[in-house]
C-alpha cells in the first residue's frame, strides 16, 4: 500500500515539475513575442494581429501551467490567520484537509464546467473575430482544463503527502506500515 502511494505521489510532483518546465519556456516565449511585436510595431512599423493574439495565447498557457507549480512550493496567496499558531500537526492536517475538501472540489466543479465551455468552441470552429487573427480559439480556453487538472493532480499529491506523514510518522520504528506492504 504504501508503495503505491509513494509511487502515485511520485507520479503526480512529476507531472508537476512538467508544468513548471513548460510554463518556464512558455514564459521565455512570451518575453520574446512581446518583445518582437514591440519591436515589430515602432521600429518596423509593422503591427500585426496574429502575433498579439499568439501573446493571449501564450499567456494563458503560461498561467494555467504555473498555478500548480506555485501551490507545491507555497507561493500562492494564504491567509494568515491562524496558520502560523499551529504545530507542525496542526499545520498538516489543515493543508490536508484543506487541499480534500476545498482545492480538489473547486478543480472538480471548474473542470466539469468549462468542458463544454471549451467544445462548444471547438465544435463550432470558432475563431478570431479580428481580421488577420489565429483560429483555434478552444486552444486557450482549453488552458483552463489543462491548468485545473494540474491543480487537481498537485492537490491530490499534497493531500496524499500530507495524509502518509501524519499517520506514517506515529508508527512505532520497526512496526510494519501495512500487512502485505
Amino acid at each position: 500500500m504504501l508503495r503505491w502511494w509513494l509511487w502515485t505521489e511520485r507520479l503526480l510532483a512529476g507531472l508537476t515539475s512538467l508544468s513548471a518546465v513548460i510554463s518556464g519556456a512558455s514564459m521565455a516565449l512570451l518575453i520574446a513575442l512581446v518583445f518582437g511585436n514591440m519591436a515589430g510595431r515602432y521600429v518596423f512599423g509593422v503591427g500585426t494581429t496574429w502575433l498579439q493574439e499568439l501573446e493571449m495565447y501564450v499567456l494563458a498557457l503560461t498561467v494555467m501551467t504555473s498555478i500548480a507549480y506555485a501551490m507545491r512550493h507555497d507561493d500562492h496567496v494564504r491567509i494568515d490567520i491562524f496558520y502560523s499558531q499551529l504545530s507542525h500537526t496542526g499545520r498538516l492536517w489543515l493543508d490536508s484537509l484543506t487541499m480534500l475538501f476545498i482545492a480538489l472540489p473547486i478543480a472538480v466543479l471548474v473542470l466539469y464546467y468549462s468542458w463544454p465551455y471549451v467544445q462548444t468552441s471547438w465544435a463550432r470552429g470558432e475563431r478570431s473575430p479580428n481580421a488577420g487573427g489565429l483560429p483555434w480559439r478552444f486552444l486557450p480556453k482549453g488552458m483552463i482544463l489543462v491548468g485545473f487538472a494540474l491543480i487537481f493532480a498537485e492537490a491530490l499529491r499534497q493531500a496524499m503527502s500530507g495524509f502518509r506523514r501524519l499517520f506514517f510518522h506515529y508508527r512505532r520504528p520497526g512496526q510494519p506500515v501495512a500487512p502485505g506492504s
